[in-house]
């Protein structure tokens, strides 16, 4: 009779032993669902946050150019290098995937007066 005791024992205890297949399936899914309802949130913070950049960059480098050709006393607009170069950005500055920003002179409209234009080629991918 100890001996049966003994086998059942270890029978109950070998069937409380850790997770069965359906409950590890049903964690698996619960947290895939979590992951697909969170990620959209998170790739959307991420190109918000590449826009941020891309403004403030924007800015700073406008800045600085208008800065530049005003101390320079000149019309000739400076690249983002040379503005780095001559301390007027305190970094190389460069677009959130690595591209270049660029500086041109545009003319305003109506002919009046020209304005600073800083775009970056890759921001539309």
């Amino acid at each position: 009779m100890e001996a049966f005791r003994q086998r059942l024992s270890f029978r109950q205890r070998k069937q409380q032993d850790g997770f069965t297949l359906v409950e590890l399936m049903v964690v698996v899914a619960v947290i895939a669902i979590l992951a697909s309802l969170a990620m959209p949130q998170f790739l959307n913070a991420s190109n918000k946050a590449k826009e941020a950049k891309i403004k403030s960059d924007v800015t700073t480098i406008s800045n600085a150019a208008q800065l530049y050709m005003m101390e320079q006393s000149t019309d000739t607009v400076p690249t983002v290098e040379t503005l780095y170069k001559e301390g007027y950005l305190t970094e190389h500055v460069k677009t959130p995937k690595g591209g270049e920003y660029t500086v041109t002179s545009v003319q305003n409209e109506g002919g009046k007066g020209k304005h600073i234009a800083v775009t970056a080629p890759d921001a539309a991918n």
